[in-house]
């Protein structure tokens, strides 16, 4: 049996964001004493907006640094459901302006059409990536592997680092069903990871989680697979 991950229950949402930014700037500093640059790959929605905020106030060699998506919908990256607009308007200023920035969304029409293209340009940043800043949803997913979604048995044992998935049927995925993601190998192989959530609810689900199929709550795959190298953050 592998190691355990590390649990942290926080009083309050900002001490939580406190420490995840803290996490993030150590694991980041630690990458660049050792190597020319660094990778931190971080998910969208609305729990680590506070992170990207602090982030970018954040001391750091950020022309150092490379920042990639965990997932994507396929929307054009002016759309307010995209990561990508989250990320250049939240974290990707201040001081963390000087980071490198890797685009999941490109100009075709379906993320399966892309998938060669967007390996090729996170393969060197993924392998392994230096930190993966997770969230998670009510349904047990995390990235875009969501339980019974098209691709997502294969995302989770592909051997390559991106992965397309159709979500077609999942509610959590509302009308942005196309998605990309990074696969099993590249959120696991990490050098750390954190996992960011707030409420009672996400408690719950992270806690049936736990001794749940992979195939049902597909979160449970990356809490395994990376054991010590995970921190869970929680915070109501």
């Amino acid at each position: 049996m592998s190691l355990s991950h590390e649990f942290l229950s926080f009083n309050s949402r900002e001490e939580a964001t406190q420490f995840a930014t803290r996490f993030i700037q150590g694991g980041l500093t630690k990458a660049l004493e050792s190597k020319a640059t660094a990778s931190l790959m971080v998910s969208g929605g609305s729990t680590p907006g506070g992170v990207f905020d602090a982030l970018t106030e954040t001391g750091l060699d950020w022309s150092r640094v490379i920042v990639g998506l965990v997932d994507e919908r396929w929307v054009n990256p002016e759309d307010e459901a995209s990561n990508e607009r989250l990320v250049r308007n939240r974290l990707l200023k201040g001081q963390a302006g000087a980071a490198g920035f890797l685009p999941m969304k490109t100009l075709g029409d379906a993320p399966q059409t892309a998938v060669e293209d967007r390996h090729r340009a996170y393969g060197p940043h993924c392998e392994p990536a230096d930190v993966v800043l997770l969230g998670m949803g009510e349904d047990g997913h995390t990235a875009s592997w969501f339980p019974n979604s098209g691709g997502v048995a294969e995302a989770l044992e592909s051997s390559a680092v991106i992965a397309a998935i159709n979500a077609e049927g999942c509610p959590v995925a509302g009308n942005h069903t196309q998605r990309m993601t990074l696969t099993g190998r590249a959120v696991t192989e990490a050098a750390s990871a954190i996992l960011l959530i707030f409420g009672a609810s996400k408690k719950d689900v992270y806690d049936k989680a736990l001794s749940s199929p992979v195939e049902e709550m597909p979160v449970r795959h990356a809490i395994d697979k990376l054991g010590p190298r995970l921190t869970v953050v929680w915070a109501a």
